[in-house]
């Protein structure tokens, strides 16, 4: 069994890339079953969708930010309540408590005495939640991506103070000398001013830094980042208005839609049900605004608004359902479970991973150095061949392994 993230990921859509990924020997061994979280995909009764209109924030200039995220989070206040009301016969009932029941239910179904599991980034606190409530019934036991079972609204936005840096960071080094420094030069010409499209949309810093967060995330989208890079550059600097144009075309393709911000956004109810559910604090104003400005400083806006964003998903939203247990002592499974981590993941830091596996007696960890989210089999050999021989045999590493991209 397995659950590809979010809160709000499907699995039965998904099943095909999740074999795509799996190496002959485990789809031999295995039965690879697929659930739909509650209010997710083709699970009933189903969550109904929202929209969220974002307020616009300071194109140019100095942020003052408590004023920004005051008004960002009085929006999503407002938002949260709107898709409450619309949800709110169901919206108490999908969070992860229930989940793993009904995972348990489907395994009671096919008459199996245990599952072996893969969660995936959101899926790691499925994962762990089970082991939690089920231990007897876990084989063996994949986090990858892991979120810290000691988390909290407030942890997930200090996490972009510094997480968001670290990947941007990594993904330019990588990218060469010449990456980082037109990143430099383009951040810090678009503090002082933005494009405007043929289409009419703007392009700010703050769409280009939400983009560059995102596509640091995975190794896949790094040639994104850097021809965003390249086009900005030359539609901020270049003397031939047919070039910038041109440039600021392919820049307004590249991010539109995803990245806009001023637009009205859909609201994700599925992932804010259930973090509201599991984590029951609320971060106040003062609160991110601090937290903002200290990502801001190590990551520019990108890292600020990403502070913000997390820590603003619950605002308005009442407790919803039974939170989750804390693990206050290590956790014993007949097989230990695996982590699975990259070193400079920006949306599971490190951290979270090193957490996770003091949470689990005899726990191993498999760390990727760069940036990819979710690395079994998506990443290298080094990484791909320890986990198959633990999913298949239920053979941990001897130690701890550090994996080069």
């Amino acid at each position: 069994m397995f659950n590809p993230g979010g809160p709000g990921s499907r699995a039965v859509s998904n099943l095909s890339w999740v074999l795509s990924l799996l190496p002959p020997v485990v789809k031999q061994r295995f039965d690879i079953v697929a659930v739909d979280p509650r209010g997710v995909g083709t699970s009933q009764p189903a969550i109904a969708t929202c929209s969220a209109p974002q307020p616009t924030p300071p194109a140019t200039g100095p942020i003052n930010w408590e004023s920004w995220t005051r008004t960002f989070v009085a929006a999503n206040r407002q938002a949260n309540r709107n898709c409450l009301r619309i949800n709110r016969q169901h919206a108490h009932t999908i969070n992860t408590w229930q989940i793993v029941r009904d995972l348990d239910a489907v395994r009671k179904a096919l008459g199996e005495s245990r599952i072996t599991f893969w969660g995936m980034s959101y899926g790691t606190t499925v994962g762990r939640v089970y082991a939690q409530t089920f231990p007897k019934q876990v084989r063996a036991l994949l986090l990858d991506g892991a979120i810290s079972p000691q988390s909290s609204i407030a942890l997930w936005a200090r996490e972009h103070t510094w997480d968001d840096a670290l990947a941007i960071s990594t993904m330019l080094r990588s990218l060469g000398p010449q990456a980082q420094s037109t990143h430099m030069r383009v951040m810090s010409a678009l503090d002082k001013r933005s494009l405007t499209a043929p289409n009419g949309r703007t392009i700010t810093r703050w769409t280009v830094g939400r983009a560059m967060v995102a596509w640091s995330s995975f190794h896949t989208t790094w040639g994104s980042a850097q021809r965003l890079l390249t086009q900005l550059d030359i539609a901020l600097f270049t003397r031939s208005s047919s070039s910038r144009s041109a440039a600021i075309s392919t820049v307004a393709s590249m991010l539109s839609g995803t990245f806009d911000t001023g637009q009205p956004n859909y609201l994700d109810p599925q992932w804010r049900f259930v973090n509201c559910a599991d984590f029951h604090d609320r971060p106040g104003v003062a609160e991110l605004a601090r937290l903002a400005e200290l990502g801001f400083n190590s990551g520019g806006v990108g890292a600020g608004m990403a502070v913000i964003r997390e820590g603003a998903q619950c605002a308005g939203l009442p407790k919803l359902g039974r939170p989750l247990d804390a693990m206050n002592t290590p956790l014993r499974l007949n097989t230990p479970p695996l982590i699975a981590n990259s070193l400079a993941d920006n949306r599971t830091p490190w951290t979270a991973a090193q957490t996770m596996a003091q949470a689990f007696s005899g726990a191993r960890i498999i760390g990727y150095q760069g940036t990819h989210h979710i690395i079994y089999g998506r990443t290298t050999s080094c990484v791909a061949q320890p986990i198959t021989r633990y999913l298949v045999q239920r053979i941990l590493p001897r130690q701890d392994i550090t994996c080069p991209r």
